[in-house]
C-alpha cells in the first residue's frame, strides 16, 4: 500500500490543475478588477481593502521588497527612524522577492507570486492527502477541506452581537487561522503552508525509505524545508521539532520502522533548522530596535469560544469519526495529522507573545482528520446517490466567510473613490516621484500614522521604499511615543527649537506634509525658517530640513 501511494503521490489528476488556477484566479480576481477600475492619472497600489489592516502588513511586505530591489540583503526596519543594524535572512522571502523587482513592478511580482504560489499549496493538499487516503475522491475532499473551509464564528454576529464588539469573527481578519484567506492575502503564507508538507513528508518518508539512497534524499529534502521555513515561518520552531521527535519515538517504540542507529542523521535538518531560528533570536535581541520590535509583536489568541466556532466546520466530522479511527488498525499514519493538532492547540494559549503564528497551516492536518471522519463516519449514514450533494452543501456552508471576504474586496477594490486610501493619487505620486529622484534611500521623512491605520508613512514606505518616522503598528519602534510625537509637532502652542531639537534629534531630512497631517494639527510648515519647500501640489508638500 505504501509504494502504491508514494507512485500516486505524484500523479495529479488535470482537474486538479484546473482547480487549482481557478482558485489562483479567483484570489486575484478583486486585485486584478482594482488594477483595471483605476482612474487616469492614479496608481493602485496592490492591497487589499478588507480585513482592517490589510494595507498595513502590505506596505511592511513592500518595504522588504523595496530592499532586495536595491541588492540589500540585511533587512532593516523603514518604518522607523532610529538607526539599527540589518539582519541578513530576516524577512528573507520577501526581500529575495524583491530582486524581481527590476524585471517587474514591485506589486505585480508580488501577485505573480502569490498567484503561482497558490497552485502550489492545492498541488502540496493533492500530495499530502495520498499519504492517508487511495481514493481520488477521499483527496478530493481533503483538499476541498484544505482551501475552500473556514469557519462558522460568524454566526455569533447574529447570536451574540454584543460578544462581537471587541473582536470580530476570526473567518474575516485572523488570517493565520484559514489557507483561503493566506492564499488571498500573502504570499509567504502559501510558501509555508508547502514547505511545512514538504518537511512532514520528507520526514515520514526518511523513515519509510529502505535504501540509502533515498533516505538520504529524503534527508536532504527535510533538511531543505526546515531551513526555508526558519525563514519565512521562524516561529514554526516550537512545533516543528516536538512533532518529529514524537514521530521519531513513536517509530522507534511503537512501528518499530526505524532502527536507533538511524536517529543521529537526524541532527542534520534539526539542528540547522533550530540554529536559524536561534541565530535571529539572538540577532533581534541584542538591537535595542529590533528588540523593540520583539515586544510590540504582540499576536495573543482570542477567546477559546472563537477557535471552537471558527473552526466548527472541522471539528465536527473529526468528532464523528473518533470513534472509527480509534478502532482503525491502520491508523499509524495518522498520528502526523492528530499530533500536529495537537501540538497546535497547546500552543494556543502557551505564555508566548506569538500565540496566533502557530495557527499558520493547521488546516492541513485538519482537513485530512475533517475528510476521514466525513467519508468513514457521515457518509456511510446515506445513500450513495445522495453523498455528493450532501457533501457539497457542507463544503458551501462551511465556505461563506472566505468567499464573503473575497467578494467585499471585489466589491470594495472596484469603487477606487471610496477607498481612495489603497490608491496612490496624483499629488501623492507628484510627490513619490520627486522623493525617489532626490532623496537618499537612508534618508528619513516625517510622515504621520495612528492605530486606526490612517496617515502618510505606510504608503510612503510602500511607493518609494524610503525611511519614514512612523508608519507601522509594530515595525515604528516606541509606536506610542511616536504618535504624541508627531502631534506636539503640529501643536500650534509648540515652540520651534523644540521642533528643531526633534527633528534634529530624529535626525529627519524631509517632512511630507498632506491631509493627513493637517488632522493631526493645525501648525503649517509653511511658516517655518528650518524647513524649505521643495514641492508643492493641492495636497500634498515636501519641505526639506535646512540643516543649521
Amino acid at each position: 500500500m505504501t509504494d502504491q501511494r508514494s507512485r500516486c503521490m505524484v500523479c495529479v489528476p488535470r482537474t486538479l490543475w484546473l482547480y487549482a488556477l481557478l482558485l489562483a484566479c479567483m484570489t486575484s480576481l478583486p486585485y486584478l478588477a482594482s488594477a483595471i477600475r483605476t482612474p487616469a492619472g492614479w496608481q493602485y497600489s496592490g492591497a487589499a481593502a478588507v480585513p482592517n489592516g490589510a494595507q498595513v502588513d502590505y506596505n511592511s511586505h513592500m518595504a522588504k521588497m523595496w530592499q532586495g530591489s536595491r541588492g540589500q540583503w540585511d533587512y532593516r526596519l523603514l518604518f522607523t527612524h532610529e538607526s539599527h543594524a540589518g539582519i541578513p535572512l530576516v524577512q528573507g522571502f520577501y526581500v529575495a522577492l524583491g530582486a524581481l523587482g527590476r524585471f517587474a513592478p514591485l506589486p505585480v511580482v508580488y501577485h505573480l507570486a502569490r498567484f503561482l504560489l497558490n497552485i502550489g499549496v492545492v498541488l502540496a493538499l493533492w500530495v499530502f492527502s495520498a499519504r492517508f487516503f487511495d481514493s481520488p475522491a477521499e483527496r478530493w475532499l481533503c483538499v476541498l477541506f484544505g482551501t475552500l473551509v473556514a469557519g462558522w464564528s460568524w454566526l455569533l454576529l447574529l447570536v451574540a452581537p454584543a460578544t462581537t464588539q471587541q473582536v470580530a469573527p476570526i473567518e474575516f481578519w485572523l488570517t493565520d487561522a484559514f489557507t483561503l484567506l493566506g492564499m488571498f492575502l500573502m504570499p509567504h503564507f502559501s510558501a509555508a503552508v508547502i514547505l511545512q508538507i514538504t518537511a512532514f513528508l520528507a520526514f515520514e518518508r526518511w523513515v519509510d525509505a529502505q535504501s540509502p539512497r533515498l533516505q538520504a534524499e529524503s534527508l536532504s529534502v527535510l533538511t531543505f524545508a526546515l531551513a526555508a521555513e526558519s525563514i519565512i515561518q521562524p516561529y514554526i520552531v516550537l512545533l516543528s521539532i516536538p512533532l518529529l521527535i514524537i514521530r521519531t519515538a513513536q517509530h522507534l517504540v511503537s512501528t518499530r520502522k526505524l532502527r536507533i542507529k538511524r536517529v543521529p542523521c537526524l541532527g542534520i535538518p534539526l539542528g540547522v533548522h533550530a540554529a536559524l531560528v536561534a541565530y535571529q533570536y539572538v540577532a533581534m535581541g541584542s538591537d535595542p530596535v529590533w528588540a523593540n520590535f520583539t515586544t510590540q509583536n504582540i499576536t495573543a489568541s482570542p477567546d477559546p469560544l472563537y477557535y471552537l466556532l471558527g473552526y466548527l466546520p472541522f471539528i465536527l466530522p473529526i468528532l464523528l469519526g473518533a470513534r472509527r479511527f480509534l478502532l482503525d488498525k491502520a491508523n499509524d499514519v495518522w498520528w502526523l495529522p492528530v499530533l500536529w493538532v495537537l501540538l497546535v492547540a497547546a500552543l494556543l494559549y502557551a505564555p508566548l507573545p506569538t500565540q496566533r503564528r502557530y495557527l499558520l497551516g493547521v488546516q492541513t492536518p485538519l482537513a485530512a482528520l475533517a475528510a476521514y471522519g466525513w467519508t468513514r463516519a457521515v457518509l456511510p449514514h446515506f445513500r450513495q446517490r445522495h453523498r455528493g450533494l450532501l457533501t457539497g452543501i457542507y463544503i458551501v456552508l462551511a465556505a461563506i466567510a472566505p468567499f464573503g471576504l473575497i467578494l467585499a474586496n471585489l466589491s470594495a477594490l472596484a469603487r477606487p473613490h471610496e477607498n481612495a486610501a489603497l490608491f496612490y493619487q496624483p499629488d501623492e505620486l507628484a510627490g513619490y516621484a520627486w522623493l525617489r529622484e532626490h532623496a537618499a534611500p537612508d534618508d528619513v521623512v516625517l510622515t504621520t500614522f495612528d492605530w486606526t491605520g490612517n496617515g502618510s508613512g505606510g504608503k510612503l514606505v510602500a511607493a518609494t521604499g524610503q525611511r519614514v518616522f512612523t508608519g507601522h503598528w509594530i515595525e515604528t519602534a516606541h509606536f506610542d511615543d511616536k504618535i504624541a510625537q508627531v502631534r506636539r509637532f503640529y501643536d500650534p502652542a509648540t515652540s520651534d527649537d523644540w521642533r528643531r531639537d526633534f527633528l534634529n534629534d530624529a535626525d529627519v531630512a524631509y517632512v511630507w506634509y498632506d491631509d493627513n497631517a493637517r488632522a493631526v494639527g493645525e501648525w503649517n510648515p509653511s511658516s517655518a525658517n528650518y524647513l524649505e519647500e521643495v514641492l508643492r501640489t493641492d495636497t500634498v508638500t515636501v519641505y526639506r530640513v535646512i540643516a543649521e
